[in-house]
Parts: C-alpha cells; structure tokens; sequence
C-alpha cells in the first residue's frame, strides 16, 4: 500500500449514462420536491408500492375486482364500505399522479435538449454524485456506480475533495448543451487544474465509465478547440497523466438505437408502463451521442481528414489504414408493403339510427374490418342526443402487409365498416303508443282495448314478465360493456378490394419507393335489424332502413427500397433487408431526433460522432479497460406494427402521437450459419463467446478471435481504441486490459479491474 506521506496521483471521475445523481433544484409542478433526488429514489418520491407485488397495487387490484362484480349484478351503491381500502385507493391515486410527476421531471422538451417549463434538474456535484444511484444498506448493492471504486481508493489514502474528485453530468443531453446552459467542459478544466495544483503539480488521472468516456474524449478535444492546437496539446500533456476508458462505446452501441425506437424504461420496468418508456427514451437529446457507427461508415483515411472541424482540420497526422466497423448492420427490417385507411374530414350524422331507440348510447365507436383476420377500431366517441354525429379529421390505420399488391389483395380481400356500441345487445326500438299517430294508430288502440279489458290478467302477467326479462337484459348488457364487449348497430355492405386496387379504378402515383395505389370509396352504412324488424319495415312501409355515407381512402404503399447487405435471418416466405440508423427514424417518423443530429451533433466543432468518437484523443496516455465474452446486443429486427392507428387531428394525445410504427420482430430467426455466431431473443441479435472479431493486434495487423463484447457495448467498439497505437496528434501509446466475463456495469465491482487500477496508481 502507498505511504500516506507520498502524494498520490490524483483521480477524476467522469461517470456513464444514468450514472450521475439528479436532483431537483426548482419545480413549479412539485415544489415540495426542491433538493430531493430525482434520479434515482423512488422511495422517497412516493411510488415505490405501486409496483407489480405492492400493497397498493394489490388493494387496487382487490377494490377493483369488487367493484366490477358489483357492476355486473347492478348493485354498485350497495358495496360495503371498507374505510381501511379506501384509504390505501387514496394512496394508490397519489402514488400514481407522483409517478406521473417523476416522468414529467425526467423527459425532456420537444427540442430534446431543453427541460419541461418550470423545471430545473441538475446532477449532484462531486462524488456524491457518482457513488450509488440510491442509498440504503438494501439497495446499495443493486445500485451501485462508482461506490466500490470510491471505498477502494479512499482505502488506499483519497480523500474528497483533495486528489479525489467526480464531474457528473446531465446524461440526458447533447454534450453541446452542458457546455452552453452548465458550463461543463469548462468547470471540469477548472477541476483538473485545481486537483493538480492542490497535489504538489501532479497530473490527474482521468477514470470514465461507459458514455462517461465519450464525454472525456469531447473533453480532450474541447481543450485544443478553445485553446487552439499547440496551447491545447500543452495544457492536456501538463495536467493530464493518462486517460482511463472502462466499457467505452468509442464507436457506439447499438441498444442506443433500439432504446430511442422502442423505448428505455431505463431498468425500472416493475413502476414504469410501456408508454412511459416510450415517451422517456425519446424524450433523451444523450441517446444519439451512442448510436453506432454504421457498416457503411468505414472508419479510414479520407473520412477522418474530412471530418476534422477547425481548428484541427489540416493537422498533418499518421492516420490508420485499418478499417474499423461494426460486424454487421445494426437494424434489419421484414421486407413488408402497407396498407393505409383513412377516414378523410366529413361529419358523420348519427341521429338516423339512434333517435328512435328504446335507450339512446352515450358512446360509439367506428370499426374496419379487413378481410377475415384483422378489425381495428377507433377510440369510443361521446355522444349525445343534443349533438348526435361524429366528427372525423383524417384518422388512419396503417396496416402490414405482404410485398406484392397481389398477396396483400388475396390476404385482405375486402373492407367493412360498423359502428359499434359498449354492451350485449341491440338497443331496442322505441314501443309506439297510442299518444304515438300515425297510420297504425287505429290497430295498436284496437289491440290495447283486447289486452287490457278482455284478458287483463294476461296481460297483467305478460307485462311483469317483460319487465324482469328488460331488467336482466339491462344487467347482462352492463356487465358485458363493463367487460369491454361491444355489438354493432351499423354496418356497411362488403367492398370487394382486390378488384379495386387491382383495376382501372385505383389511382397509381410513382414515387421513389416504386408505385402506389390509391382508391377512394363512398361507403353506405346501414341500420342492422333483427330479422322481425326487417320483415314488418319492408313489408308495411316499402322502404329501405335508415342510412348514412362515409368517405374512405385506401392507399397501398410498397416496401421502401432494400439494401444490399447479407441477411443473417431466415423464415419461410418472408424475407429481411438491412437499415441504416437514419433511415430507420426516419421511417418511423422521428423527425425530432434526426432534426437534433442535423443541427446539434453534425454542427459541432468538437465533433462528437466524428472527432470525439472515432478519431484518437489529443493525449498520449491510454489505458483502455473492459469485460468480453457476454452476450451483447449488436442489432435488432424489426417489423410494422400490426396495426398503427393514428386519431383525427382534433384526438390526438401524446400516447397517440408516440404509437412507434415499428416494433422489434419476436418472430425473427437466425439462418443456419449466423446461428453458429450469435443468438436472437425476441428480435434482439446478440453476439456471443463464439462470434468471430477482427482484432487489431499491437503492430497493427489484424487476427480473427472468438470473443463477445460486456453486454451492454459490442467487442468492435470496445478494441476500437486499438487503431489509435501511435496515431492523433499526441501519438497515442495504448493499454488494452480485457477482463473475461466481467460485465459492463459489474466490472466497477470487480476485483480484477480494482489490481488493474491499483497497479495504475501505484497503490499496489
């Protein structure tokens, strides 16, 4: 062990994504929350038994199951009142409006960078900040950071705040941010010269984890773009000793992307709903910073001098001649057309089938019905008898469909439209009475004057039994819509669609994806009758059941166009084809996230997807640490969702508008000879102990081994760090440790990383 005397080599810290502490330092949402932590204690924000196994959401579920039994036997005033339940239903309420509140503190604007109005969060300072997500003997173990880390050097003779020190940060925006609304880069420059000062002019260590370690590099390179080339170089060769990435994504990871496609509940699935994940992982500006460089990207020569932003752009460098890239494309996409219904503007009048009903319904709905496998519905709308129509503004469903037209029409051969109401019956015709004149009026007084005055027991009889079989009917129907069950009132003739967008009727534009079809119907809603009521119309009256129109467009759209790339999936008669990243958002109609990576990360002059990724830092020292052999996510699979239903304009909700048009495919499979080399789970492709890699060796020629990456960075972006061997403006001496088995966030725990940093510090 060191002396104490000796003055030690002092240590920064930069930790990872989710790795620094947030807390709350204003909200008008909830100002009680001022100075409490908000990432991450859950305990102390109210919403730790709301979970699946809580005591509150197992009263939830206790409460809810006696109310719906008291629905279905129409009794519900009459439910035992339990004060002890009702107040845990007051809690549960409160939990879950609290959950709400953590959601709205943590997502991001629409711009992806700026936070909610009224809110500011920012990260704990110092190493506070960086040591355990959560406090608590319990949850120390499951949430820790850099705690053992921390507890190992202060072992050795660190102390906080003298040769001991973190830089956390606000993960969930662009690097460019933290440097204009916090000034970052610049107070941990100020950190760096006052841990060197403070120990007698020694240079500081600089120790990352994970996306910490891009945010170091963007350091490094911060320092020569404010201080220019030759004072930059200086300033980083006086205060830095070396640089110490551990589990570093140099050239990003591909769970980046699938986190901001499908969503991050960022390992709180038991509180947080699929919704929610959505709307967080594509609330984080942070999320590009990791996306991986694609297969296309080849890292060499030209691109890198092309890349280099001023003022290092025609530096003369040594650059690698190795090519450096993922080992396969990073998204595939089932090969798929779509079919795209859409209700255009148009009021639907619905007076004509519900004013003469016994009970007029409070709510109806619009359901299509595709050939025989698919029924899409559009939410209940809320009628009344003062407002009876529907109001549409474009509402689409998009629907997948195979590649050809021919086997999309064979596969959803028709379309029928009904509107529906929540219940289990047909709501029954108003009876006439003889108050009601028309050209019956003569016959129902005739037969009111028998039945009353003739037979008035039977009748007496028939009306009691009527009225017990509508009260029963009543409760079944209220049970049944309680239930979710619903029965149609209207519905439309059956349009045959494989003539219609197959012939001279359908309207075909070409676009660069290959031709459209389009076709416009005028779609007559009918009345539906019971088998009596259809006979006495037509045979009394001679004339057709109430009906409505309504104006459909159907648009078949064929598949985008298709890469090149091999395909490692295989699954009868369907067939996959690789996407790059930006197609992919761009597909799924992410415009916010390609917008940011336009205007925030491809305009910066530090370069944090080109010069602070792939390119060697401007430091001589390198020592690279990471796990291998786990199973590490290196692409996913994805396919259109089942059915995409976008509401009218005057609907639409943030749930609405966050409905992802692609979902992982659970149903892909690896053909026989990727299987060999990577597994698949549920659409996730992941490379294993098996997976052959090119690694780089120290004299720069390249051998294939069988390795894997952490589990959270694939092997191909943790050895990038390899290439940078006496390349860059500082001519990079690099150390690479690989530590078997050690996971990405378990290798701060591991004793094995702890020699490898002991050895480094000279603390052995």
């Amino acid at each position: 062990m060191k002396s104490r005397d000796k003055t030690l080599t002092p240590v920064l810290i930069i930790p990872g994504f989710m790795s620094s502490d947030l807390t709350v330092q204003s909200s008008s949402l909830q100002p009680s929350w001022k100075d409490q932590r908000l990432w991450l204690n859950i305990t102390a924000l109210g919403f730790s038994s709301i979970q699946s196994g809580g005591k509150l959401r197992r009263n939830e579920e206790i409460r809810s199951t006696r109310m719906l039994n008291a629905e279905k036997k129409g009794k519900a005033a009459e439910v035992s009142y339990d004060s002890a339940m009702e107040e845990m239903h007051v809690q549960y309420l409160k939990a879950v409006e609290s959950k709400n509140q953590w959601v709205e503190h943590m997502r991001l604007s629409d711009d992806m960078i700026s936070e909610k109005k009224g809110v500011v969060v920012r990260a704990l300072p110092g190493t506070a900040g960086v040591d355990y997500l959560s406090e608590g003997a319990l949850t120390e173990s499951m949430s820790y950071v850099f705690g053992p880390v921390l507890k190992l050097l202060r072992r050795v003779g660190y102390q906080d705040g003298v040769n001991l020190e973190a830089a956390p940060y606000d993960w969930r925006i662009p690097p460019s941010a933290l440097e204009t609304r916090d000034k970052y880069f610049t107070q941990t420059m100020q950190t760096i010269e006052r841990l060197y000062h403070f120990n007698k002019n020694t240079p500081v260590v600089i120790l990352c984890h994970s996306m910490g370690c891009k945010t170091a590099h963007y350091l490094f390179n911060f320092v020569v773009h404010n201080k220019g080339v030759k004072d930059g170089l200086q300033w980083l060769a006086k205060y830095i000793s070396c640089y110490v990435p551990v589990g570093a994504p140099h050239i990003g990871a591909p769970a980046s992307v699938r986190c901001i496609m499908d969503g991050d509940k960022m390992g709180l699935e038991a509180f947080l709903s699929d919704f929610e994940g959505l709307l967080l992982g594509r609330s984080l500006g942070s999320a590009p910073w990791l996306f991986p460089v694609e297969t296309s990207e080849t890292i060499n020569a030209s691109s890198i001098a092309s890349s280099s932003p001023a003022p290092l752009k025609n530096q003369s460098e040594t650059i690698p001649q190795t090519s450096q890239k993922a080992s396969m494309p990073t998204s595939f996409l089932r090969q798929e057309s779509s079919l795209h219904v859409t209700i255009p503007p148009q009021r639907l009048p619905l007076g004509t089938f519900l004013n003469d009903r016994d009970v007029y319904p409070t709510k109806v709905r619009l359901a299509i019905r595709l050939g025989k496998s698919l029924q899409t519905r559009t939410n209940y709308f809320t009628i009344t008898q003062k407002e009876p129509f529907i109001d549409f503004d474009n509402e689409t469903w998009i629907i997948p469909c195979p590649v050809d037209i021919e086997k999309t029409v064979h596969e959803y051969p028709s379309i029928q439209i009904c509107l529906e109401k929540p219940g289990a019956g047909l709501p029954k015709r108003r009876e006439k009475g003889i108050c009601d004149f028309d050209i019956l009026w003569p016959i129902r007084c005739a037969l009111c004057i028998v039945k009353w005055f003739l037979c008035c027991p039977c009748a007496l009889i028939a009306r009691v039994c009527r009225f017990m079989f509508s009260g029963a009917m009543k409760g079944v129907d209220a049970g049944a819509s309680v239930l979710g069950s619903c029965v149609p009132i209207v519905d439309s003739e059956l349009i045959r669609l494989n003539g219609a967008l197959l012939g001279k009727n359908s309207a075909s534009t070409d676009t660069e994806e290959g031709r459209d079809r389009k076709l416009n119907i005028v779609v007559t809603l009918k009345e539906r009758e019971s088998d009596n009521e259809l006979f006495f119309r037509q045979l009394l009256f001679w004339r057709h059941p109430p009906s409505e129109k309504i104006r459909l467009n159907v648009k078949w759209e064929p598949q985008s166009n298709s890469s090149t790339d091999p395909v490692p999936l295989w699954q009868k008669s369907i067939k996959f084809h690789a996407c790059d990243t930006k197609q992919l958002l761009n597909m799924e109609g992410m415009g916010r996230a390609l917008r940011l990576l336009k205007e925030t990360y491809e305009t910066d002059p530090v370069g944090p997807l080109t010069l602070s990724s792939w390119h060697p830092p401007p430091v001589k020292r390198i020592i690279s640490v990471y796990g291998i052999n786990q199973p590490t996510e290196v692409a996913a699979v994805y396919r259109r969702n089942p059915c995409k239903h976008i509401p009218s304009s005057n609907r639409k909700s943030d749930s609405s508008e966050l409905q992802p048009t692609f979902v992982l495919d659970c149903d892909a499979v690896l053909n026989k000879q990727a299987s060999a080399t990577h597994s698949i789970n549920r659409g996730i492709i992941l490379e294993t102990s098996k997976s052959p890699q090119t690694v780089i060796a120290a004299d720069g020629k390249t051998v294939t081994q069988l390795k894997s990456g952490d589990g959270t960075v694939p092997y191909w972006s943790l050895q990038h760090c390899r290439m940078w061997r006496g390349q860059g403006l500082a001519k990079c001496d690099v150390t690479v440790h690989e530590i078997d088995r050690a996971e990405h966030r378990a290798i701060l725990n591991d004793d094995r990383f702890h020699q490898i940093l002991l050895d480094l510090l000279g603390c052995s």
